[in-house]
């Protein structure tokens, strides 16, 4: 089943601009970036937690509340007597950045390394490149599916069905690998520093792998 997301006005607006927004951020640090990745990866994670945070609250369904749709809370209106689903779960979206910050960055961050990383400089570079991609890619997932072990079983063997949740994680890695092609090649550019192009494939491809999972909604990643 694809995530369950939400169509409200202000839902809609927040959803299109959210992309917008994150790669905004992006291209306003980053000649900042490529002089000191450390010093701006670690100022922009809060703007792009906050970015994160406030989409998926306003933005996205949890299972956890589809699992129980016959006991959802409802709140009476005041004005017009009307029941109506309960606002933007906050304390979800906190806890769930809790465990994408504890569980998954150092995960990635290991794979990162296995994967080439520097293993003897640079470590708070790559920690950081770990965050970021852990925000963008994990903290949807955990805020719609929790800890769900069939779900995150689907997630890995490329068998959950798309939606902008998903896209947009399979986007961010993708992003990631194309964006270590160019680090070794022998452009001498200022750009090329460690993890640069990384961070920049990681953004980019969250964004178009967000508007991919919206595209294909429903249809499986896997190939048969």
């Amino acid at each position: 089943m694809a995530n369950m997301v939400e169509r409200t006005g202000i839902a809609e607006t927040i959803r299109h601009a959210h992309p917008i927004i994150l790669l905004g951020a992006l291209y306003a640090t980053f000649t900042y970036l490529v002089n000191d990745p450390p010093a701006v990866l670690l100022k922009l994670l809060p703007v792009t937690i906050g970015i994160q945070i406030i989409h998926a609250s306003t933005c996205l369904g949890s299972s956890r509340v589809a699992v129980a749709s016959g006991n959802k809370k409802k709140v009476k209106s005041a004005s017009k007597g009307k029941t109506e689903d309960a606002g933007p779960n906050i304390m979800t979206a906190f806890l769930s950045l809790f465990l994408t910050l504890l569980i998954g960055t150092p995960a990635i961050f290991i794979v990162i390394v296995l994967l080439g990383a520097p293993i003897t400089a640079d470590l708070s570079h790559t920690a950081l490149c770990a965050a970021h991609l852990s925000v963008l890619a994990g903290f949807p997932l955990v805020y719609s599916y929790h800890v769900q072990g069939s779900k995150w079983r689907d997630i890995i063997s490329l068998n959950l069905p798309m939606d902008e949740v998903y896209g947009g994680a399979l986007g961010a890695c993708l992003g990631a690998w194309f964006g270590a092609i160019p680090i070794p090649l022998d452009w001498d550019r200022d750009w090329q520093r460690w993890p640069v192009t990384i961070v920049v494939g990681i953004y980019a491809g969250y964004a178009v792998g967000r508007l991919g999972g919206l595209a294909f909604i429903g249809k499986t990643a896997r190939f048969n």
